[in-house]
């Protein structure tokens, strides 16, 4: 842990400027697919491509990103990291052209997701609380997440919206950047690999990885939650306007209370994390939250509404589990560990995504987006599952 108080300080408000920005970013697409739609003349297909090629990104910036930072050391990924965010967004306001489209969502939604981990990873370098503190920066992630939603979601009419949206995030990203080199020049611990008494660990394989059974709870539990919650973010604003004739403003409401509840729950439940465990409030929450996003989706209507409830019930699930994987491996490669396996849980975004677009030109809207409850349920209960085998965690706290 950092032993400056006020350097601490300094560190989580340029992370919650950053955090407030990567919401934004990544939720931007659901948000103006109405408008890529129109601006390029896209079908389902070609919309579904831009989503799948942003977890395209993420794939491979989660592969490779975290094994640079277990030889290069956080502080230098995470600049790096910045950077490319940065360099994506001024593409977007530069290219009035779908093929560069794609290129910027690779680059912005993958630098986008291993900050995010990155994030993670340092937070126990810097903060007492790591448990309660990232999850009060996902709170923040999620302020921007819903104010998307809601207030930019109901008031974009063209794609000159889209160049005004990124170049507000272009400016937050500038300032967080500029902040973070200055301030974590200081910390001699996300410059380096960790160490054990004056030696380096050994580097431990993919393989090696793979073969842990940790790994495999894991993967499947993220992959299922990823096409659940990115759902929501992707496909249920246009299924709500295409799908159930709603008006842009009455279907931004849906994932907004959604996401609005998610951002809630992250403050208000950070400290439960605390003081109940990463895994038993993993647990509960889980299984509470699943309930109702699955009631949500199979009754409709005004069950919709639900997903406040859902939204905040399953906040803490992604950063906490995330946070969790530290338990399952070694400080000296858990950093290559999380990058695997959120990397390899990203197919199951890409692969969903790839084809969704197909099953809703196939079987329509409505029973397409049954789906999303489906793989819910399925995340839930491999948790459910693999929280019974304590003996695969190297300790009960993340250290």
């Amino acid at each position: 842990m950092l032993g400056s108080k006020k350097l601490g300080l300094f560190f989580y408000a340029d992370f919650m400027i950053l955090m407030i920005g990567l919401g934004c970013s990544d939720s931007v697409r659901g948000v103006f697919a109405p408008v890529f739609e129109k601006h390029f003349s896209l079908s389902a297909v070609e919309l579904s491509l831009i989503i799948t090629i942003s977890y395209l990104g993420n794939l491979f910036f989660m592969l490779f990103g975290t094994r640079l930072s277990d030889a290069f050391g956080l502080r230098r990924v995470f600049i790096g990291s910045l950077c490319l965010w940065l360099a994506a967004l001024a593409l977007y306001l530069l290219s009035d052209n779908f093929i560069l489209l794609l290129v910027g969502m690779f680059f912005a939604m993958g630098s986008s997701t291993l900050l995010n981990i990155m994030l993670n990873l340092m937070s126990p370098f810097l903060f007492a609380a790591p448990g309660m503190i990232i999850n009060t920066l996902f709170f923040m992630q999620g302020i921007g997440t819903t104010f998307t939603q809601s207030v930019i979601s109901s008031n974009v009419e063209s794609f000159v919206d889209w160049k005004y949206v990124n170049l507000g995030l272009l400016i937050l990203g500038a300032i967080s950047v500029v902040l973070f080199a200055l301030l974590s020049s200081k910390v001699e611990a996300l410059g380096k690999k960790d160490k054990s008494g004056g030696k380096e660990e050994p580097k431990v394989s993919f393989i090696e990885i793979f073969k842990t059974k940790a790994f495999w709870f894991l993967f499947l539990c993220f992959g299922c939650y990823f096409v659940g919650e990115h759902g929501v973010m992707n496909w249920l604003n246009i299924y709500l306007i295409s799908g159930q004739g709603l008006s842009a403003a009455q279907a931004a409401l849906c994932p907004a209370l959604f996401f609005g509840g998610m951002t809630l729950g992250r403050l208000v439940l950070s400290a439960c994390v605390e003081k109940m465990g990463i895994m038993k409030s993993l647990l509960f929450f889980f299984i509470t939250g699943t309930i109702c996003y699955v009631l949500a989706f199979f009754i409709g209507g005004k069950a919709y509404y639900l997903l406040a409830l859902a939204g905040f019930l399953l906040s803490i699930i992604y950063p906490t589990l995330m946070l969790g994987i530290r338990l399952y491996y070694p400080n000296y490669n858990a950093a290559t560990a999380t990058g695997l396996i959120m990397a390899v849980a990203t197919i199951f975004d890409i692969l969903f995504n790839a084809v969704f677009g197909g099953i809703i030109e196939a079987l329509g809207y409505s029973t397409s987006m049954l789906l999303l409850p489906f793989f819910m349920i399925l995340s839930c209960v491999i948790f459910v599952i693999f929280y019974q085998f304590k003996s695969l965690r190297l300790s009960e706290k993340v250290n």
